[in-house]
């Protein structure tokens, strides 16, 4: 008990330099909760915004095409036909549904409003596939795809934005200045990162490929496995039907890509584990420099202290009452500095969460962990200082000016 007093008295008498000591722990503990919660509440993000996309689903991508070996990105070979869309969920036994789709930007206008949002030619399967019901009215049918019939589905934020509080349904909109009936209103779904399907026009894919922008392929099929357990099966089924439609032989790369959710998952995933990996690292850096900090400090405290010290020995105090001293410094320097980049993280977690609207979420067992590091770094760099004090000899102490 005594030699804790001593310790803190011997601190409090330097408030300024034991606060810039503590400075890297602060910032390093902090450092580890923040990166840590913007990491766990971005997984979040994702595999909310992976389930909203829908449950069971596959989706095919047109492969990439390359001139002189320089690859023009993925979705420009354009093989994909509606053909193609029919034979995946006529010839694969484990798919239930499939949805062909383009999409495009355009003009949408209703009397003095309009908008420029993204047009999505779709399958009547979209809503089930996509897990994005209707609220009012109702989704095209295979009859309005056949008959190539000019009717439109409104997302909840073009609805809002053209039509306010009205009700939209059998209104009339001009779609690229032709003329489309309103049929249903899509439930809100909310932005899953790169769209925000409530920001969108629904008309089937034939009207949105043919009426609307003169194509003769699809930008790519969405495919609803029958069950969860079926995924792996369904994608086998579907690249062996697309090889076997585009005259692929055994060798010959594919003209198509097919992804699943776990893929997107596990690509998301691993871009986050690598950002959250980086700023951890830095973290440890910072609370390393923060120890090397400590050590410092500490050692020149031994030096300014030598005759205290000597007293202390002359006195009758013994080697390991020396040493528990200046540990008990080193930790408390740490331990308090622990504390406050704790307050630091949660607060830093908060505030950049908010100024970029991203979601957090603190662990319990995160600020645990990192709390108890920065005591581990006070110990480990705060004995070496402590066994110099303790080794010091009483007379020399005396001695020293």
């Amino acid at each position: 008990m005594l030699s804790l007093v001593m310790a803190w008295r011997g601190l409090g008498a330097n408030k300024l330099r034991s606060f810039l000591t503590m400075l890297g722990v602060i910032i390093g503990v902090g450092a580890v909760i923040i990166a840590v919660a913007i990491g766990q509440g971005s997984r979040q993000a994702v595999a909310e915004s992976i389930r909203r996309l829908g449950t069971n689903v596959l989706t095919v991508f047109p492969g990439q095409q390359r001139r002189g070996g320089v690859s023009m990105g993925s979705g420009t070979q354009m093989t994909l036909t509606l053909k193609d869309a029919d034979a995946i969920l006529q010839s694969c036994p484990s798919v239930s549904a499939v949805s062909p789709g383009v999409d495009r930007s355009a003009q949408v206008k209703y009397r003095d409003r309009n908008t420029n949002v993204r047009i999505n030619g779709t399958g009547p399967s979209y809503p089930e596939i996509s897990n994005h019901p209707v609220q009012e009215g109702r989704y095209f049918t295979e009859s309005d795809l056949k008959s190539r019939r000019r009717v439109a589905v409104l997302g909840s934020e073009t609805c809002k934005e053209l039509f306010d509080r009205q009700s939209p349904i059998n209104k009339q909109i001009l779609v690229k200045g032709s003329p489309f009936i309103v049929i249903g209103r899509l439930r809100e779904k909310g932005g899953m990162g790169w769209r925000n399907p409530d920001e969108g026009v629904y008309v089937p894919v034939t009207t949105a490929m043919y009426r609307l922008f003169g194509m003769d392929n699809v930008g790519n099929i969405t495919v609803q496995a029958r069950r969860e357990s079926l995924m792996e099966r369904a994608q086998d089924e579907v690249t062996e039907l697309l090889r076997r439609r585009h005259n692929l032989s055994g060798n010959s790369d594919e003209d198509f890509r097919v992804f699943n959710q776990a893929d997107i998952t596990a690509t998301q995933n691993e871009q986050q584990d690598t950002f959250s990996s980086l700023i951890t690292y830095l973290a440890i850096v910072s609370l390393f420099v923060g120890g090397i900090g400590i050590m410092n400090i500490m050692l020149v405290s031994v030096t300014e202290r030598t005759r205290e010290i000597g007293v202390r020995k002359a006195i009758g105090a013994k080697r390991r009452d020396i040493l528990s001293q200046f540990l008990l410094e080193a930790l408390i320097l740490s331990l308090t500095g622990g504390l406050l980049g704790v307050a630091f993280g949660i607060g830093g977690s908060r505030v950049v969460g908010t100024a970029n609207g991203w979601p957090i979420v603190l662990e319990a067992q995160t600020i645990l962990l990192a709390f108890s590091f920065s005591a581990v770094v006070g110990v480990f760099f705060g004995f070496y200082p402590a066994l110099k004090a303790s080794k010091l000899n009483p007379i020399e102490a005396l001695r020293y000016e």
